[in-house]
């Protein structure tokens, strides 16, 4: 079994060091229309239920209506993909809403997501002047600032989520405005815990053993394929990097970040970033 060292090595000369984002496959879906959200994988039972009360069990192929309470059981887990390029993954025991998602050509993309539970990972593209992409919650928004690859979790049930910047940087902001604002950047978590109306927060840089968690949970979802944003390998390259078959691993582009990660840390150890 490949280490993910070794996983690194082997991508050195065929992927850059700032990959920093993925995406998946552009053979897994075609084209996403403009302000549409759609699901192009998915496993176990998923259920959305709009608006209207209008019940509906999520197959690849369908589209996420906005306002519709999106649950995904506890085998179950699905790929979004936003017309703006952006990439969710939604884990199993996980339940969300999309209250607003605006693709604009002239103004840029608004995306407002409003996860209840679960663990989410968010890979987005460059990030243009007019884009918004704000993760939200009952305790505060996560507003993602830039192009990176971000995870919330938080489990059914409990006050406590955590936000962790595998690469990119993050504002969040308390709903208590008297609490000000934290910034989040890359090799860095945040903790975020609700007692009663008290609201406590604690940013702290991610330890070797926890990227590696990270790293190795998504690599588990390897059903998921995902290529570079930035450039498309040839089969040959991807089988130079990944020791053969046709797409790229999610556990190996990550190796490269996680490369990143450590160096970043390592420069610049201090958990505020300075």
């Amino acid at each position: 079994m490949r280490t993910l060292r070794h996983l690194l090595r082997l991508l050195s000369n065929s992927l850059r060091p700032c990959l920093a984002l993925v995406c998946l496959s552009s053979s897994a879906f075609g084209l996403v229309a403009r302000n549409e959200i759609e699901v192009v994988e998915v496993a176990g039972p998923v259920i959305q239920v709009d608006d209207r009360g209008v019940t509906l069990v999520i197959e690849a192929g369908a589209k996420i209506r906005r306002k519709a309470k999106i649950s995904v059981g506890a085998e179950g887990r699905l790929v979004l993909a936003l017309s703006n390029g952006a990439r969710v993954l939604v884990g199993a025991n996980s339940q969300f809403v999309v209250p607003a998602f605006v693709d604009s050509p002239s103004k840029g993309s608004l995306v407002d997501f409003r996860p209840d539970f679960g663990r989410f990972t968010f890979a987005l593209p460059r990030q243009g002047p007019g884009d918004v992409f704000v993760v939200r919650s009952s305790e505060g928004a996560q507003h993602l600032k830039s192009r990176g690859l971000y995870q919330w979790n938080r489990a059914a049930g409990s006050a406590d989520q955590q936000f962790v910047c595998l690469a990119g940087e993050v504002l969040f902001t308390p709903v208590a405005s008297t609490s000000g604002h934290v910034r989040l950047k890359t090799g860095e978590q945040l903790s975020v815990a609700a007692t009663g109306e008290a609201l406590s927060t604690s940013i702290e840089p991610m330890t070797a053993a926890g990227r590696r968690a990270i790293v190795e949970q998504l690599a588990y979802e390897r059903e998921f394929k995902v290529y570079p944003m930035e450039q498309n390998p040839t089969p040959i390259e991807v089988s130079k990097a990944t020791g053969g078959g046709s797409t790229a691993p999610l556990s190996a582009v990550l190796a490269s970040i996680e490369d990143v990660v450590e160096r970043q840390t390592q420069t610049n150890p201090s958990p505020t970033g300075g």
